[in-house]
């Protein structure tokens, strides 16, 4: 009769409807959310006997109702349904108030229903603020909750929308309101629900607003089914998203992550172990926005986390400092710098730390830590984010100082403290292979080296010494690498104490049998000539022209690779003296031609200042061997004679070819027919 167009047809049935109020107690829990709606609906009408009709059915609801603290609030919530502008926000404000003592009943429900369903729609956001808390809490104070359910498929779209609306606090009274009511009712209830919150995460049209409501209302109700449902949907479900290609979803997958520790609390330890390796991968996230929801994840699991689960979180920290990409060591230390200051009760400065107040909290800090990691761990990661402070990227050194500055107020004293971590990890870095870790760990032992001097060098001096002599070639690189900086940041007063370890140190690594190694060592000599002088070639040159003069090939091999070494480097210096201890003792022996072969591939830019010595002398000794009968030591001299001229000829450069042209023109005229023929 209400869709009747004659206004008494439509009186009447208002007042049937009305006259229903009068119902069994069981009979108006079915009635009543089918009957309210249709009177609300009766305000609008033009005739004023439909709206004054419409009123009285009310009322006759109202006198129904057996909830004492609604029935003094009905009139309110009777002038809120018969004007909704006005009416609305005072009726949920006089719920909100309402200091509840018995159970709601149906028809109190029929009145607060349409009253929610109002203030959910509201533009404003106090308004569907006040809806939604009053929706999810309402439902743990009836009789039977079952009386609720009618009601749902005008209420949950409302809170659906308020999830995704763009006021936080709105979002996230929406999801504890959902969250409530699965508790109350159960998830079948709503068996759409899940389904479309993971949808809501995944949807490609979606915003990150929106995706940050669905996670936080998909948390809520996966809590609301326990910890058992909370694992098995985690791990079966959401966490194997975070590889997704699409970058809204890895978002969506991280918005939960971002949600879960703090509403799950303690139980949420059994899913630290899972989730961290996610949150440490999207910090590496080609989406910018990925990444921010990354760190906003590690934040909030470490703020509710960190102290009882420090364990579990801390190595998974450490090994994103020294991973790969800069982005995950940035993270990670920025991380572990919450990690830290939630153990100590201090916070990470943004600035410098200068003040007395500063350093006498980053003492405290530091005590708390040790109290809580214990010794060695505590060693280890201030040597890992000491090591950070020489990273290849400016933005990890500068994350790895502010940290290190909120925990540390003594720097030299605490390495003191730290220091057999400190250069185990170093040592290890050195010989990982890894260019990057490689150079971190030689910047690292440069820095310390700078700050503790003479206390180091002991300790580091035999340690490499070992790795040169004993290690593999990513070994001796590393020590290479290490050992120039030690040279490069020492005192020449500490060189000088060291100086017989040094070159006999320098001198292994510029025979090595791989090249990268005698490149490294020839810049480590470089750095030793720069402090010591000559004093550098007296140590080191003389041994290996004696080694490279023997008969033992093996040595002599890796004399000459010193030498040539030495001569990429420093030839000025040095090839006067090796020419002139070369080729002016005649007659020149095999090693010694091999050994000027090798010298000239490595100066074919400076040694053709010496052809006036040298042509002469191997035209020479090659016109003394012309149409003579040689014995085998004689034919392999020969043949080591002329493997030198010709790595002269094709070694030297451009510089240089006038003058070599000329000196061999010059003999040309010569009255031996040996030398015209040489």
């Amino acid at each position: 009769g209400l869709q009747e167009d004659d206004w008494t047809t439509k009186q009447a049935s208002i007042e049937m409807l009305g006259s229903m109020s009068h119902c069994a107690p069981k009979q108006l829990a079915s009635c009543l959310p089918n009957i309210v709606p249709k009177l609300t609906e009766a305000f609008s009408d033009t005739h004023p006997k439909v709206k004054g009709s419409a009123a009285s059915s009310l009322e006759e609801i109202s006198k129904v109702i057996r909830n004492p603290e609604i029935s003094e609030i009905a009139s309110t919530l009777l002038q809120a349904l018969t004007d909704p502008s006005n009416g609305t926000v005072v009726a949920l404000e006089s719920l909100i108030e309402t200091e509840f003592l018995h159970a709601i009943d149906a028809a109190s429900l029929s009145l607060i229903v349409p009253v929610i369903h109002r203030g959910l729609r509201d533009r404003a956001a106090t308004t569907k603020r006040y809806g939604a808390l009053i929706a999810g809490n309402i439902v743990t104070m009836i009789n039977d909750p079952k009386d609720f359910v009618p009601y749902l498929p005008i209420l949950l779209p409302d809170l659906q929308s308020v999830l995704l609306d763009p006021i936080p606090d709105c979002r996230s009274i929406a999801a504890k309101a959902l969250g409530s009511l699965t508790r109350s009712l159960g998830e079948a209830t709503f068996p759409d629900l899940r389904p479309w919150l993971i949808d809501v995460l995944r949807s490609e049209k979606g915003t990150s607003v929106e995706r940050s409501g669905a996670a936080q209302g998909l948390t809520e109700l996966l809590c609301a089914g326990g910890t058992g449902l909370v694992n098995e949907v985690m791990k079966d479900e959401i966490l194997p998203l975070i590889d997704h290609p699409k970058a809204n979803t890895r978002e969506g997958v991280l918005w939960v992550l971002t949600f879960l520790p703090s509403s799950l609390g303690q139980s949420f330890a059994s899913l630290i172990d899972a989730s961290f390796p996610a949150l440490i991968s999207g910090l590496s996230d080609e989406n910018e926005s990925v990444r921010d929801v990354a760190m906003r994840a590690g934040r909030v699991t470490i703020r509710s986390h960190g102290k009882a689960h420090v364990d579990k979180i801390l190595p998974s920290l450490e090994d994103g400092l020294s991973n790969e990409d800069y982005r995950i060591r940035a993270a990670s230390l920025n991380l572990l710098g919450d990690l830290l200051s939630t153990l100590a009760g201090t916070k990470v400065s943004k600035g410098d730390i200068d003040t007395q107040e500063d350093i006498r909290q980053a003492e405290r800090a530091q005590a708390q830590i040790a109290l809580v990691l214990g010794p060695d761990t505590r060693k280890r990661v201030l040597s890992g984010l000491y090591l950070r402070r020489s990273d290849t990227a400016a933005v990890v050194r500068q994350a790895a100082v502010r940290v290190w500055k909120s925990v540390v107020s003594v720097t030299p004293r605490t390495l003191r403290e730290i220091l057999d971590s400190l250069v185990e990890q170093i040592v290890n870095a050195l010989a990982s292979g890894h260019p990057d870790h490689t150079q971190v760990a030689g910047r690292c032992l440069g820095d310390i080296v700078s700050k503790l001097g003479d206390m180091v060098l002991p300790e580091i001096m035999p340690i490499l010494k070992d790795a040169l002599y004993k290690g593999d070639t990513y070994t001796r690189l590393g020590a290479c690498v290490g050992l120039t900086e030690v040279i490069g940041c020492s005192t020449k007063e500490q060189i000088t104490k060291y100086l017989d370890i040094l070159v006999r140190v320098v001198e292994e690594a510029l025979c090595d049998d791989d090249e990268g190694v005698r490149k490294m060592a020839a810049s480590c000599f470089q750095n030793l000539y720069s402090v010591v002088g000559n004093k550098a070639f007296d140590e080191i040159v003389p041994q290996l022209l004696a080694s490279m003069e023997s008969g033992d090939d093996h040595s002599r091999a890796r004399a000459i690779n010193g030498i040539t070494g030495i001569l990429s480097i420093r030839s000025k210096e040095l090839l006067p003296y090796l020419v002139s201890r070369l080729v002016k003792s005649r007659p020149i022996t095999r090693n010694q031609a091999s050994a000027l072969g090798s010298i000239c591939t490595v100066t074919g830019g400076s040694i053709h200042a010496f052809f006036g010595t040298i042509v002469p002398a191997l035209l020479s000794e090659l016109t003394d061997l012309f149409n003579v009968e040689l014995d085998e030591d004689e034919k392999s001299r020969e043949e080591a004679l002329r493997k030198c001229v010709q790595s002269l000829c094709s070694s030297v450069e451009e510089i240089g070819v006038n003058a070599l042209i000329g000196e061999v023109a010059s003999k040309c005229s010569s009255d031996k027919e040996g030398t015209r023929k040489e």
